[in-house]
């Protein structure tokens, strides 16, 4: 049986690396084929390949879903991060559900590229990646934006396994789109269910809220998302308000989880009774 292919991100080896080309690709690829396959997709004469920390990858292993790679023409690794010296950027998967013609994709090239695409193709699903400063903190941001066509809800366990977090997506043009986000969050809860606090973070947003005219109040989101455990943001693609916002927190979210959860450090005895003297 052929291995299921995963989803894999190539950037060129750049100080400020451009959107980078989403491809499909098996789990067990050699390093030889992967490099020609990234010199027809980015158009380069690709010799050296880096993992998102710099590391030089002469070998692969087995290839994790959402991987992002930075393609050397042979020179050494050149991205970085401005100021301060470089940090390791944190990694985080997102996926983007809802209903169909929500604008789903509309808040994700808002997010990634800063553009507004009003009419835009729906495919099956697509990942994107976004390299951000957060807080300061460098992050790279692996995002898969999937169809809300109900003939693609079979995918759904694949879309919703092996993320870090969600963010559901209604239009409050749309009531019913609303109400469908119960559908995706009880998957995603059936999914996580033996992970806690320590599973994946989940929003929900409402979007198009730019227009005059919505049949959706803020309350009536509010409500929904109290009612189902989730953080209610408001966003709208078409003028980006709310866009950055919306992504920040999620990993606001993910980051305090991860210093809350890290264990205590073990002070010897002797220095607790010297900070109660």
């Amino acid at each position: 049986m052929e291995a299921t292919k995963v989803r894999a991100v190539l950037l060129k080896n750049e100080q400020h690396p451009s959107d980078g080309k989403q491809i499909l690709i098996s789990p067990h690829i050699s390093k030889e084929e992967l490099l020609s396959l990234a010199s027809q997709e980015l158009g380069i004469s690709a010799k050296k390949i880096f993992s998102d920390t710099g590391l030089l990858l002469n070998n692969l292993s087995t290839i994790a879903d959402g991987v992002t790679f930075y393609v050397s023409q042979g020179e050494n690794f050149q991205v970085k991060s401005s100021g301060a010296p470089q940090k390791t950027s944190k990694k985080y998967v997102i996926a983007v559900l809802g209903a169909a013609a929500v604008g789903k994709s509309a808040i994700t090239l808002r997010y990634v590229n800063n553009k507004f695409i009003r009419d835009y193709d729906p495919t099956i699903e697509d990942y994107y990646t976004k390299n951000a400063i957060i807080d300061g903190e460098p992050t790279v941001l692996s995002i898969l934006d999937t169809a809300g066509m109900e003939d693609y809800f079979p995918l759904i366990d694949d879309w919703i396994d092996n993320k870090d977090g969600f963010i559901l997506v209604f239009s409050v043009e749309l009531p019913d789109s609303l109400q469908r986000l119960r559908y995706f969050q009880d998957k995603i809860l059936h999914r996580y269910s033996q992970q806690g606090n320590k599973g994946p973070v989940t929003i929900m947003a409402a979007n198009k809220v730019d227009l005059p005219n919505r049949n959706v109040s803020s309350e009536e989101g509010r409500k929904a998302a109290e009612s189902m455990g989730l953080k209610y943001m408001e966003v709208s693609a078409a003028t980006a308000s709310g866009v950055d916002d919306l992504f920040a927190e999620i990993i606001r979210v993910l980051r305090s989880r991860r210093a809350t959860n890290k264990p205590a450090s073990k002070e010897p005895w002797y220095k607790k009774m010297c900070s109660l003297l």
